[in-house]
């Protein structure tokens, strides 16, 4: 039999294809509730709810995200949040259809994905709590190390199951960055007892120590610092001991490095003292012995430090003595003295009877004097006696004189006068100025015949002449000048 499609009656609208009735199949809410508590959108994928599905993945991953990179425990509650809010909506969404009896297959599966799913996270939460009690007990120990190594477990896995706790260790891991940046510096400041670097090192370490769960890895870099003292150059210990005594205190355990000080100090203080001896150092080898001695006046190595002092004192004095002698000579041979008196320490004090000099500037007249008289600055010589130039002292005698024959006519009257010759007397162990006179030189008057020049047959005798000084006559006027 065949049939015969007939179009349809003029004038009637065409059905179209039979309308898409909604999914009316019966639905178990709590297969739904339990497979959206996963925070996977299981649920909403178990009754073909994709795009709700979708949206639950896609919130999910963002909140992990953020919570990873920002670790705070607000995203915590978030994703709490967004769990609830994902089972009360599957709930209800699962109730607008007909209940259905309970789907043991479903509510398994939703079940045990919900389950793997928190087990993961309780484990890794589990994990993150174990791991930092192991970065507490190595920071509580001073052990950066081991604060590494338990950063160094960490994971991704970590950071969802609890990732505020794992910033912690980060920040103990900060702290030991910084505490090993300043205990290299330390280290590099200590041999070489460079205390620019010693202040930057301690201002490193308190900034880390104002936290007192950061402490102990503070003591650690301190405490290797302290223990690598003394240093080989007892100067550099001594060096590091005055940077630390006077260092203001801080108020936290930094304070404790000066307790180092009475243990090492007085050793330290000897060997300096002791080194700059042997450089010739005088004055400052006497410093650090003074220190000493002042500091731990009951000291073992006090003894040591008051031999040291009279040894400096003796040299200090030998060199001030060397300096005078090389400054008296220098004035004396430059013609300087009288104007710039220095003092010659050991030169012998002024006495009763004869008194050697040495005698300085213009040497005509006591260049005659005898040798018994001079003495050297090196030995015993008490004064320094400056002679200046000679004049015409007080008048002795006029006498007339009548020229030769042809020489000319009348008489000429001449004055003869004493020499004398200005002089200041300085005592030579002190540089004073103890005497400032003329030295008044007697001698012969009225020869029997005196010289003078004529011109053309004209000419006269100087009328003002001095006397003729012999020998005696020149010692017996310096005389009171060294015999006293």
């Amino acid at each position: 039999m065949s049939y015969q499609q007939y179009p349809p009656p003029q004038g009637l609208p065409y059905p179209g294809p039979a309308p898409k009735l909604p999914d009316r199949r019966p639905r178990d809410p709590l297969a739904v509730a339990l497979g959206n508590a996963s925070l996977l959108g299981l649920g909403y994928f178990l009754i073909r709810r994709w795009l709700f599905g979708a949206l639950g993945l896609v919130g999910t991953a963002v909140l992990v995200v953020l919570l990873c990179t920002q670790r705070k425990t607000g995203y915590e509650f978030a994703l709490i949040g967004w769990g609830v809010l994902q089972v009360v909506h599957g709930w209800f969404l699962a109730q607008r259809h007909p209940v259905r009896a309970a789907d043991l297959t479903k509510r398994l599966v939703a079940l045990g994905v919900t389950v793997l799913v928190f087990a993961g996270v309780a484990f890794e939460r589990y994990d993150v709590h174990r791991i930092d009690k192991e970065a507490v007990a190595a920071r509580q120990a001073g052990d950066c190390g081991g604060v590494r190594a338990a950063k160094a477990k960490y994971g991704v896995g970590h950071r969802i199951g609890d990732a505020p706790r794992t910033v912690r260790v980060e920040t103990d891991t900060t702290a030991c960055d910084k505490v090993d940046a300043a205990a290299a510096v330390l280290r590099s400041a200590g041999p070489e007892a460079d205390t620019d670097r010693l202040q930057v090192a301690f201002g490193m370490l308190t900034a880390v120590a104002e936290r007192p769960e950061q402490e102990p890895i503070t003591r650690t870099a301190l405490n290797d610092f302290l223990h690598g003292l003394p240093l080989k150059d007892a100067c550099q210990t001594v060096t590091i001991t005055e940077w630390l005594r006077g260092r203001p205190k801080a108020g936290n355990l930094l304070d404790e490095a000066k307790q180092v000080i009475p243990r090492i100090e007085p050793d330290a203080l000897l060997g300096c003292g002791n080194a700059k001896l042997a450089k010739s150092d005088w004055t400052g080898a006497r410093s650090t012995y003074v220190q000493l001695v002042q500091r731990y006046p009951h000291a073992k190595q006090s003894d040591g430090a008051r031999a040291g002092i009279k040894k400096a004192d003796y040299e200090i004095l030998q060199a001030q003595i060397q300096a005078e002698l090389a400054r008296v000579r220098e004035l004396v041979s430059s013609g300087q003295y009288c104007s710039t008196p220095a003092k010659y320490s050991p030169a012998p004090k002024l006495r009763s009877g004869l008194n050697r000099a040495v005698f300085a500037g213009k040497t005509d007249y006591t260049s005659k004097l005898p040798s018994q008289w001079k003495g050297t600055t090196a030995d015993n010589a008490a004064m320094v006696i400056c002679a200046g130039e000679d004049t015409q002292g007080a008048a002795v005698r006029t006498c007339p004189y009548r020229p030769f024959v042809g020489g000319g006519t009348g008489i000429h009257y001449v004055t003869f006068h004493k020499i004398s010759v200005p002089v200041q007397v300085y005592e030579l162990r002190t540089g004073r100025l103890i005497q400032k006179t003329s030295v008044q030189i007697s001698g012969a008057v009225c020869p029997a015949t005196i010289s003078y020049t004529t011109f053309n047959g004209v000419g006269a005798p100087d009328p003002d002449q001095y006397v003729r000084a012999s020998t005696s006559n020149i010692q017996e006027a310096f005389r009171p000048l060294v015999v006293r």
